[in-house]
């Protein structure tokens, strides 16, 4: 067995397929901790079954680093962790459509990603997998997207009028910018899962997403954000085209993203408000 200073300097050099290796197995036990979760909190109330189910999500992802001897700095929608002596950032958001998954619907997927300096430009590897299905979403820096390791690609261009299109009005829906986009676009989708929708968009099955809250956090879409990039999308945060996020658990944003940059113009300016 090799000394504990050699495996941890492998850890410290590890490139993105490894890395990717290591969010893959995160992934298979995160979803088999929220397995036994759901029979555990069968009967729960919502709120405390969602609690149950974030509690298995995050101890089984913090668990299998330990587990890899990864040293990194876990950030995590349910809480921040120092693995070993730190290192890379892994951001996570464990289940992203926590609510769905509460009440026995879809979709709702696991998130994970990991940057070498802490922010979405510097991301090595990411994975979002459905619990689900176990279908799942990877992508490493330059090397393009995958879905179930088969090459993804964005949609066609086509207007927003006649685009597929998801957006999260859910709980600060700002109608007043909002009203333009339901008027003029006919194919109009909220899935509650904001990690799904972008890799939905990257795959082609979306043309875009939108999220103009100003509450969108981070963890929630990094992984996903790194997809649709190497898929071929674009993106704008708070307005910016390709606008880095920082890594950080309390990190939120206006996201636009699309298949192209047509498009996301076209759904910035119809969105732009007074």
């Amino acid at each position: 067995m090799p000394p504990a200073t050699s495996t941890m300097r492998r850890l410290e050099t590890m490139d993105s397929s490894g890395w990717l290796e290591v969010l893959r197995d995160a992934a298979e036990h995160i979803v088999a901790g929220v397995s036994q979760a759901r029979v555990r909190g069968a009967g729960l109330e919502t709120r405390d079954f969602k609690h149950l189910l974030d509690d298995a999500a995050q101890g089984a992802l913090v668990d299998t680093l330990k587990r890899r001897g990864v040293s990194a700095q876990l950030i995590s929608e349910e809480g921040d962790v120092l693995v070993g002596a730190g290192g890379p950032i892994v951001i996570a958001d464990p289940i992203d459509g926590t609510t769905n998954l509460s009440r026995g619907m879809r979709p709702s997927v696991t998130c994970l990603s990991v940057s070498e300096d802490g922010t979405l430009d510097g991301t090595l590897a990411a994975l979002v997998s459905d619990i689900y299905t176990g279908e799942t979403y990877t992508a490493e820096r330059g090397r393009g997207a995958l879905l179930d390791g088969r090459p993804i690609h964005v949609a066609a261009p086509r207007p927003a009028r006649a685009s597929l299109i998801s957006i999260d009005i859910t709980k600060n829906p700002k109608l007043d910018r909002v009203k333009p986009l339901l008027d003029c676009c006919r194919y109009l989708r909220m899935l509650g899962s904001s990690a799904t929708e972008l890799s939905l968009v990257a795959s082609g099955n979306l043309d875009a997403h939108l999220d103009i809250r100003g509450t969108l956090r981070a963890t929630d879409v990094v992984a996903a954000l790194t997809i649709l990039r190497e898929a071929g999308g674009v993106y704008a945060v708070d307005g910016a085209h390709g606008g880095d996020i920082p890594l950080t658990k309390t990190a939120v944003m206006e996201l636009v993203a699309a298949s192209n940059t047509q498009l996301l113009d076209e759904l910035l300016t119809l969105t732009k408000g007074p």
